[in-house]
């Protein structure tokens, strides 16, 4: 059996990364599972940088272990404009939000800019194996493929530590075709990552 550190203390992301590997027999780890109270410290410019310096850390306490970091980005603004929560999702003004904090700031954002707005996430994903990172980029191509539109009111509940979905709709900019065939391929090739950086087979 494999074992594997999930560099958060996010439960969800047990369940996402299970669904990528179920064919695998993967006995799953959070930090809390292990009483890991120090957190690594997020001092990367990018999301890529952030996932490396997690995965190294983390590292330092088990030999399999995946990290990840994103930003969230509004597509009809520049990269630069103030509005970008960018690799700061979660913290605003210096505060790490609560999920229902995030949801009030957010849908309060959405309402000052017509009702809703353009969304992508940027995710990076760094995985720590036998002392060695190795990260994965979700570039723009497979991101944009993602987009949502973040509107100004709560649509639905939220999973916890997943807020944003529940203030998020599908947009209609690309075919279903279009949509499945993109999200198909990314998800091929981030499978094939997780199957090849763990030594899984």
């Amino acid at each position: 059996m494999k074992r594997i550190l999930i560099g958060s203390t996010n439960p969800s992301k047990i369940a996402y990364y299970q669904h990528y590997l179920s064919e695998f027999d993967i006995e799953w780890y959070i930090l809390n599972d292990l009483h890991i109270q120090t957190l690594s410290q997020e001092t990367g410019k990018t999301t890529k940088e952030n996932a490396e310096i997690k995965a190294a850390y983390y590292g330092q306490f088990f030999n399999s272990v995946i990290c990840n970091d994103s930003g969230l980005y509004f597509l009809d603004f520049p990269l630069d404009d103030p509005i970008q929560p960018g690799i700061f999702v979660r913290r605003v003004n210096n505060k790490e939000l609560t999920d229902e904090e995030m949801i009030n700031y957010y849908s309060h954002l959405a309402s000052i800019h017509g009702g809703k707005l353009l969304a992508c996430y940027i995710q990076s994903y760094a995985i720590y194996e036998d002392g060695k990172v190795t990260s994965f980029d979700v570039s723009s191509e497979y991101s944009k493929y993602f987009a949502f539109y973040m509107c100004d009111h709560q649509l639905d509940d939220y999973t916890l530590g997943w807020p944003i979905d529940s203030l998020s709709i599908d947009t209609n900019l690309y075919t279903q075709e279009e949509l499945d065939l993109k999200r198909q391929e990314y998800h091929r090739c981030f499978k094939e990552y997780l199957i090849t950086t763990l030594k899984l087979k």
